[in-house]
């Protein structure tokens, strides 16, 4: 008799067993009597009940996933909720000057209104709806004895609606609506938390602006004033705070109530050299990238985490002390790098950081952002906080003891790739021969010709950099006198480094006999306008250097045990001016080659770059690492592996 899949017998009896794993939670074990001792019948049954385990865990996954809201949502319900909050509260101080308050002023109303609401408000916030509030009205002390003055004893609700209150649930209702977010029994009760939190924080604000009537309004400018009152983005100065009780000083002006991100903002519209929100803010010479301007809002957006959404007005150096010390507890190589992390604060990540070093699962010589990286978000930082000042005064800040002289010699913090280790590399399944198009890295007879194959050959022949290599359009290859060179020049797909980098580099005569001038053509006669198509993005984000990386080159990486620290992509390059220095090839011609600048007045402003002839002289010196590989007949990628990918859908958690 045969075995029937999850099931098992006992006494005669047959049970179904399964184990269920829900995420990354212990897998617990499930047992269930089939009641029968046919095998028949458990042979039936027993599929049907694997199918409804499969639903059920599918099912629980995608609540377990999407119950929670994360840091960017409940930020977003509590900006949108502060403006609700603030009209309303101005709404109901107008409403109380329309009442009859059977002799009482209006702001003594309105004080009582204010203090009692945010009381009840931040209890809701601490501990949920536990019921009606109740107030206590005592009688006057030195009213007459012959009048009755009885204690009144009144709910909140008496007086809610003389503010203008609404109905908390159905701003929740309408947050979550508009946001996308599913109305699930947790997501509702945090939504609600920070609603209730929002009001806490407009009561709060709207106290300090009756005493400080202009701190809720731009400053007027003045008739004769040398400039004009600054013109501020909308994204620099809509929102409030994302949490936390702001300081009680008087904010003059919207530069005193951005945030460091509304800052950040505000610099990269106000500056055409960074290229504007868009990029296009200047159309002749050069701008930031989209790169650059995201390395920019990053520390900002930090910064603003760790002063948990205080104006940037505010700022002291204890908040870079704070913020040094988040650096110097965060895991490095995986700091933001997935759709999960970026939507958690850096506190969260440092704590997520520490409880992974607890449990073994990092080492702890890991954590700790480079000495490049943290200086570049020191950088950005200070060079926004100086443009700052002009506009709004803040503390003076030294940056001096977080910006750390970089003492390491530029030569040792890039392993080259030396002959042997070059032969490992190309001695795997994507030269050597594959499974399919899609199992490059499983031994078998297939040989694809893109850029899992030709990457690191270009790279090792080159010395071209990664974004150069991926970034390539096809009319960027090009012949003179019956040779290939690719025109390394600015695209519509990448911009360059360096004015150096624009340059010629030659085919090596190993790429022309591994079929790469073949590739090119049959690219061209195939309509496309890309070296290597398969890497564009549909939304357009992202570069296709970062594509290559994560869809080929990790997965290589993996099967490469010599690699160190730090030797990757880049250490081609490396290799590539090793190995020509050791072979006495000219520096200028070595500069000229991999796109450096020449320091020397003789070698770089007296003199042009290298012909095509000793460049190619040059690359073919390099050694050759790929001798044992066959060129078989040329394979692309079908047409439609070779569309721009589709965006991953966002990964729950």
């Amino acid at each position: 008799m045969t075995s029937i899949q999850y099931v098992s017998r006992k006494d005669g009896i047959y049970y179904f067993r399964r184990i269920i794993r829900l995420g990354e939670d212990k897998p617990f074990r499930l047992r269930v009597s089939l009641r029968t001792i046919s095998y028949r019948q458990a042979k039936a049954i027993a599929p049907a009940l694997a199918m409804a385990c499969e639903v059920m865990r599918n099912r629980l996954m995608t609540t377990m996933g999407r119950d929670g809201l994360s840091a960017a949502q409940r930020a977003e319900i509590f900006k949108r909720q502060m403006l609700r909050e603030r009209d309303r509260i101005e709404a109901g101080h107008a409403q109380l000057q329309l009442l009859d308050l059977g002799g009482q002023l209006p702001a003594d109303a309105l004080s009582f209104r204010l203090d009692a609401g945010e009381a009840v408000s931040r209890d809701l916030a601490d501990n949920g709806a536990t019921g009606e509030f109740l107030f206590v009205r005592m009688p006057d002390e030195n009213a007459p004895d012959d009048d009755d003055h009885p204690i009144e004893i009144m709910t909140w609700q008496d007086f809610a609606g003389s503010l203008a209150a609404d109905d908390p649930n159905a701003a929740v209702a309408d947050h979550l609506h508009s946001l996308g977010i599913d109305a699930t029994a947790l997501n509702r009760q945090m939504a609600l938390r920070v609603v209730h939190q929002a009001a806490v924080e407009a009561l709060r604000e709207y106290k300090r602006n009756l005493e400080n009537p202009g701190a809720a309004y731009p400053p007027v400018p003045v008739a004769g004033a040398d400039l004009p009152a600054p013109s501020l983005p909308a994204c620099a100065t809509g929102g409030p705070s994302h949490g936390g009780t702001q300081p009680p000083v008087a904010l003059q002006s919207p530069w005193a109530r951005m945030t460091a991100s509304q800052a950040a903002a505000a610099f990269i519209d106000a500056n055409p050299r960074t290229g504007g929100h868009d990029g296009n803010a200047r159309k002749k010479g050069s701008s930031w990238t989209e790169k650059t301007r995201e390395q920019f809002k990053l520390p900002a957006l930090l910064l603003e985490q760790v002063m948990i959404g205080r104006p940037l007005a505010t700022i002291t150096d204890f908040d870079l002390v704070q913020l040094d010390s988040c650096f110097n507890s965060l895991h490095g190589p995986s700091f933001r790098k997935s759709p999960r992390q970026r939507g958690m604060t850096i506190q969260e990540i440092v704590e997520e950081n520490a409880a992974a070093v607890r449990k073994g699962e990092i080492a702890e010589d890991e954590i700790g952002l480079g000495i490049g990286t943290t200086n570049r978000h020191w950088g950005f930082l200070r060079q926004l906080t100086t443009w700052f000042q002009r506009h709004q005064p803040i503390a003076n800040l030294d940056y001096s003891a977080f910006i750390m002289d970089d003492d390491r010699d530029p030569r040792s913090l890039r392993d080259t790739y030396s002959v042997e280790e070059g032969q490992a590399l190309f001695a795997l399944p994507p030269w050597t021969g594959c499974a399919s198009s899609t199992r490059r890295l499983m031994p078998g007879e297939t040989i694809i010709h893109d850029a899992c194959y030709f990457v690191p050959l270009i790279a090792w022949y080159t010395g071209l950099r990664r974004e150069e290599i991926c970034g390539l359009q096809l009319v960027d290859i090009e012949q003179e006198d019956g040779q290939w060179h690719f025109k390394v020049q600015v695209n519509s797909e990448r911009r360059l480094k360096t004015r150096t980098s624009r340059r010629l580099v030659p085919f090596a005569s190993e790429l022309g006999r591994l079929r790469l001038p073949e590739y090119v053509e049959a690219l061209r006669a195939a309509g496309e306008t890309l070296l290597f198509p398969e890497l564009a993005a549909e939304s357009g984000k992202g570069t296709k250097g970062d594509a290559y990386y994560k869809n080929h080159w990790r997965k290589l990486a993996t099967r490469l045990p010599f690699l160190e620290p730090g030797q990757a992509m880049h250490s081609f390059r490396h290799t590539v001016t090793d190995e020509l220095k050791n072979l006495s090839v000219f520096e200028e011609v070595r500069a000229d080659l991999v796109g450096h600048a020449i320091q020397s007045e003789t070698g770089g402003r007296y003199s042009k770059a290298a012909r095509l002839g000793p460049l190619r002289a040059a690359v073919d010196q390099i050694p050759i690492v790929t001798s044992a590989l066959t060129a078989p007949p040329l394979a692309l990628l079908p047409a439609g592996m070779r569309m721009p990918r589709r965006a991953r859908a966002p990964r729950q958690t």
